[in-house]
Order: C-alpha cells, then sequence, then structure tokens
C-alpha cells in the first residue's frame, strides 16, 4: 500500500468507531485471533511440555509454589512470546494490546492470560514494531474526563521477542527515546499527535535508528473505573508495501525464539533486585526515563498463620500501586484475587500513610494483598508521576516492614471491613476491569 501524507499535522481520528471498544482496533483483534488459532498446534504445545519439565526440575520448580505455579507461568510465556512474533508479522506496522496476565471475554472469544515478569494490572501495555529508517506519525485521544494517571511512551532497539542476555546488565533495555503525556501537545477534545522517525517531523518527536525498532506505550491506571487507556493510531508516512506471512511463518518463529524467552524470563527473579529470597524488602530504586518515580521489592516466605506488614508513603505521586506475584513473578488474574492495589483502591492511614497485609488468608482488614494461596512469592510497590521526585529520600517511601502471626492482624489498629464489605470490594475489581474493555 502506498501511504500518502497528505495529512501530515492532521489528528483526524478515523478508528474512533462507536461500535467497538476503543482498544478493539481491526490489527488487535486479528492478533487475538491469531493467537487463539496458533495455540492449538500440537508441536507448540510438546515445545511447551519440554520447557515445562524443564523448569520443574529447577532449585524454583521444586519449591511448593514454584510447582503450583509453573504450568501457569509458561502458558502465560508462551502467549507473550506468540503476540510478540505476530507484531512482528503484521502486514503494516500497527499497535497491539499483549501483556494482561487476567484473562479477558470479548470480541466473541476469551483471551488467556498473556505475561512476563512484574506485568502491572493497572498498566496497558501497547507496541508496535517499526523500522527504523521510516517516518511514523501516532494519532491519539484521550478521553478528557478520564485520563489515565500517566502515559509512558519509549522507543527501543530490537524486537521483544528477543530478550537481553541474562547477566544483569540490562544496558540493553534503555530506550532510545522516551517521552510521557505531560511531553505531548494535547488538544481540549483530548486529541494529540507525534511523530517517529532518522530526523524530527514534528514539535513532538522520537527519533529513531536504522534497524528493528519497539515503540511502547504504558497507559498506568490509577483508578479503575474513572480512568481508560487513550485511543491509539500508528500511520506510516512512507509508503509502506504490506508484508505477507502466514500462521507457519509465525510457528516456525515460535518454536526457534520460546526456549531462550522462557529461559529468560524464568530466570528473571534470580537478577531481579539481586534475586530477594525470604522475608525481606529492598532498598528504595529510583527509576529514570519516562517511567521516572521510584520501586521497592518484597520476597516473602509465609507460614500459613503468618502475614508481612508493610507501610507505603504514597507522596503525592499521581499513580501509586502495589502488587503481589508468584515466585516466577507472575500475578494471578486479578479479578478473582486481589493481588493488587493502586492509589483508589487503598484505604490510607489516618497519617496519609497507607498500610497493606500480604496473606494467604484474608485478615480482614481493608488493604489486604492476596497470595493467591501460595506461602512464597515476590511483590511490588511502584511510584510514578512523582512531583518534586529529586528531593525525595528513596528510603523514605517503605516503612516498617514486619513479619506478624496472622491472628495479630486484628490488633494492629489498621481499617478493617466486614465480610460484605470484602465481597463488595472484589466485585468492583471485576466492574472496574471491565470498563478497560469497553
Amino acid at each position: 500500500m502506498n501511504v500518502d501524507d497528505t495529512n501530515h499535522g492532521s489528528t483526524r481520528m478515523p478508528f474512533s468507531a462507536a461500535d467497538r471498544p476503543r482498544l478493539a482496533t481491526p490489527a488487535q483483534q486479528d492478533a487475538e485471533r491469531t493467537l487463539l488459532r496458533l495455540l492449538r498446534d500440537p508441536e507448540l504445545q510438546r515445545v511447551k511440555t519440554s520447557i515445562r519439565d524443564g523448569l520443574a526440575a529447577t532449585p524454583r520448580g521444586r519449591t511448593a509454589s514454584g510447582a503450583a505455579t509453573l504450568d501457569h507461568a509458561v502458558d502465560l510465556w508462551t502467549n507473550s512470546l506468540v503476540m510478540a512474533e505476530i507484531s512482528i508479522h503484521q502486514p503494516v506496522p500497527a499497535f497491539t494490546w499483549g501483556t494482561d496476565n487476567t484473562p479477558r471475554t470479548w470480541l466473541g472469544h476469551t483471551l488467556p492470560g498473556v505475561g512476563t515478569s512484574g506485568d502491572n494490572p493497572d498498566a496497558f501495555y501497547r507496541l508496535a514494531v517499526i523500522d527504523g529508517t521510516q517516518r511514523y506519525e501516532v494519532l491519539g485521544r484521550f478521553d478528557p474526563a478520564r485520563r489515565p494517571a500517566q502515559v509512558t511512551l519509549e522507543l527501543h532497539k530490537g524486537a521483544k521477542v528477543t530478550p537481553p542476555p541474562m547477566d544483569g546488565n540490562f544496558s540493553d533495555l534503555m530506550p532510545l527515546a522516551s517521552i510521557t503525556d505531560r511531553d505531548l501537545d494535547v488538544a481540549s477534545d483530548g486529541t494529540f499527535r507525534f511523530t517517529v522517525g532518522p530526523e524530527p517531523e514534528s514539535p513532538v518527536h522520537m527519533v529513531a535508528k536504522p534497524g528493528v525498532l519497539t515503540l511502547g506505550i504504558r497507559d498506568m491506571l490509577a483508578d479503575w473505573s474513572g480512568q481508560v487507556p487513550c485511543a491509539l493510531e500508528l500511520r506510516p508516512l512512507d509508503a509502506v508495501t504490506p508484508r505477507e506471512f502466514t500462521d507457519e511463518d509465525i510457528l516456525r518463529a515460535t518454536y526457534k525464539d520460546l526456549p531462550p524467552y522462557v529461559a529468560f524470563w524464568s530466570g528473571f527473579p534470580e537478577v531481579w533486585f539481586g534475586g530477594l529470597k525470604g522475608n525481606v524488602i529492598s532498598p528504595g530504586h529510583t527509576r529514570t526515563g519516562s517511567l521516572a518515580g521510584f520501586t521497592v521489592a518484597i520476597g516473602y516466605d509465609l507460614a500459613p498463620d503468618e502475614a508481612v506488614v508493610v507501610t507505603m508513603d504514597p507522596t503525592r505521586a499521581a499513580y501509586t500501586g502495589f502488587q503481589v506475584m508468584d515466585p516466577w513473578m507472575i500475578s494471578a488474574d486479578s479479578t478473582r484475587h486481589q493481588v493488587s492495589l493502586n492509589n483508589s483502591q487503598s484505604t490510607p492511614d489516618a497519617d496519609g500513610t497507607v498500610t497493606y497485609v500480604i496473606a494467604a488468608a484474608d485478615p480482614g482488614v481493608a488493604n489486604w494483598l492476596s497470595t493467591a494461596g501460595q506461602h512464597s512469592g515476590l511483590a511490588l510497590m511502584r511510584w510514578q508521576a512523582v512531583p518534586d521526585a529529586g528531593s525525595i529520600d528513596p528510603a523514605s517511601l517503605a516503612r516498617g516492614f514486619r513479619v506478624v502471626k496472622l491472628a495479630d492482624v486484628a490488633g494492629l489498629g489498621l481499617p478493617r471491613v466486614t465480610p460484605e464489605r470484602r465481597a463488595a470490594q472484589l466485585a468492583a475489581r471485576i466492574a472496574g476491569y471491565k470498563v478497560r474493555t469497553s
């Protein structure tokens, strides 16, 4: 197809069809149907089984929680890799929503979870694979009344199918360019435009380099019901000849790429924050680039009658989140389990801080984070879009980390919920999640 750039600079939004959800673009619908079709391939199932058997023999795979969650992790890694291969094989580069640990039923089918490591239930991860020698424009639109807490946009070398070396040096993960929604020129109707390519094309531009590149966009929601991701369209500004491919082309690439892909992500907990084990908390970590803010990681290894209690200082961040994961760094279905809590889902303490309790069983406190029945795993606290971040000491963000008896939680004076309120809390998670696919 030849792409006419006579509309260069326009914010006309042809994808604003009212008869489908904003995330259900033609490219998204085709990618999901392709994934479901490819997952029926017998050879792919054999490759998955071989990988699963190998991981079952590792130290992590031999733990009770590691063994219990291994099949789920292998499924999500496989789905993630196939979606990444599909993004490479798009006829014309287009955004697709890949990562989401929670299955979703929409568009006439149920898509299983798609995940890698530390995937945030509050984030929408969309990406497009582009040619760094070509010119593109991205047209977007926010719902002015329901803008995300933050949107981050990054341009990276390579495609997601090839992870970096497992040596703890992730310099290749540093973006070529990064911006946030604060850098965009957003019109009163919520529309915006920026460009990508070798030379600047507009006031907001991401400079590309030759080669295969990935343009990733992440909408952060601090309120599942009150905020929605932006609508997006990627348009080539140069002549593009649509690529032709078959299911067999994607499968051949998947057979080759899946073993090293899973090897990286299954081993990532060993290098993440130095490889947390036991009941420990990491120092505060400062994030740079478009994700400017902070993270604190936690390892938990609890007896059935134990819980972790930790307090967060929100520091006026536009987004805060606390997420619990299994030993493979995969979260359970966030609509069936309260495995994460963000700003709007958390109840503050009297002094404005927020105290959370991580436990397998519900202790009746408002800010309970479920381990989805597992007794060991990892957790992550995030602060993003933080005002005056440079003046904040990361060590001050997480306070009072301790392991207590579950029976003693009731005496800590934390905000509590009745069983009826807990049921309403979990129902709100389901309803809020459905907003993103409406």
